[in-house]
């Protein structure tokens, strides 16, 4: 073969073809690719395969006894369990009317007979590789429903920073973009974004919604929201990437910054690039302790204190990411 052989043993194939001879060689090839084949000659075997055990992927002759392909097909389509089952239908090649049926059908892919097995077995790999970027996709989105909901609770018991972790992360997934951070960084961010004042849950209302200037024993404890929010997502695994934004964003580049006091490129960057789009949003929007700064009065802010609060490198990036977002408002 050609291209690279990519193994995924914890895939699970389900072929149903009533060619003994050619179901073996089927079978024998996605096994040396290192996938779990299940084999079925009929409809009914094929059924209770599913039933027993769910695929990760089917491949079906049109024509199999008690049935025939598209009618398994639809079945497979109509079940709410399987319905999202990679499906590759076999047909004559010769038999047009059998490929013009599977493309009515949807089926996502189809292959001609006799078959050429390099290319099942990159059709396989490429319908499995999507398949697990959507269920990616999905359990993302599952957790960023949850974040969300979890994140405007702890933002809805302080009125005056409505919609102040939206923004955040509208800011910061700018400057990640462009920085071009990859996919899978972009991923983390829009978790740990939202997440970065989670901690504030156990910072006490009175505190938390008090207008004028905190005593030092309260801005003791508010600082502490950062370490409590780490400690919240410590327990939750598919959260510990987004750890970095959480306790890191209200570190300066100088040193003076809370909880941990870290300074320069000890502070890891996903802090550094969170603490210039949290200001950045702090000090363009209504607070108990100041009102709106013009947009031009807080990037010149920014500029001043690059190198002081926030990386001198980053800084400029962020500032050019928010002009040519904001050019035409």
């Amino acid at each position: 073969m050609d291209f690279p052989t990519i193994p995924i043993t914890s895939k699970r194939i389900l072929v149903v073809e009533d060619d003994g001879h050619l179901r073996e060689r089927i079978v024998k090839t996605l096994e040396i690719e290192g996938y779990t084949v299940q084999q079925a000659s009929d409809l009914a075997t094929a059924v209770r395969y599913l039933q027993q055990l769910r695929p990760d992927l089917i491949i079906s002759d049109m024509n199999i006894p008690g049935s025939n392909g598209a009618g398994f097909y639809q079945m497979v389509r109509g079940d709410p369990n399987w319905t999202t089952i990679p499906f590759i239908l076999l047909a004559e090649g010769k038999k047009q009317k059998e490929i013009q049926i599977a493309r009515d059908l949807g089926v996502e892919d189809y292959l001609p007979k006799p078959i050429d097995f390099d290319s099942l077995v990159r059709i396989v790999h490429t319908r499995l590789l999507r398949s697990a970027e959507l269920q990616i996709a999905l359990i993302d989105q599952a957790y960023l429903e949850t974040i969300e909901v979890l994140a405007n609770t702890v933002e809805g018991r302080d009125p005056y920073t409505h919609g102040h972790i939206g923004r955040v992360s509208m800011y910061a997934q700018w400057l990640a973009e462009a920085l071009e951070w990859p996919k899978e960084q972009m991923r983390t961010l829009a978790f740990g974004a939202r997440l970065h004042d989670i901690g504030k849950i156990v910072v006490p209302d009175h505190i938390l919604k008090k207008p004028g200037d905190l005593t030092p024993e309260e801005w003791e404890l508010m600082k502490q929201h950062p370490i409590a929010g780490g400690k919240i997502l410590s327990n939750i695994k598919h959260l510990q990437d987004a750890l970095n934004y959480v306790l890191y964003h209200h570190e300066r580049w100088d040193g003076s910054g809370y909880p941990h006091g870290l300074a320069g490129r000890d502070i890891p960057i996903e802090g550094r690039l969170l603490a210039i789009a949290d200001v950045y949003d702090a000090l363009t929007t209504d607070r108990p302790y100041h009102p709106a700064r013009p947009r031009s009065e807080v990037i010149q802010y920014l500029n001043l204190r690059a190198g002081v609060h926030f990386d001198p490198d980053l800084t400029p990036i962020f500032i050019q990411a928010l002009e040519d977002r904001t050019r035409f408002e």
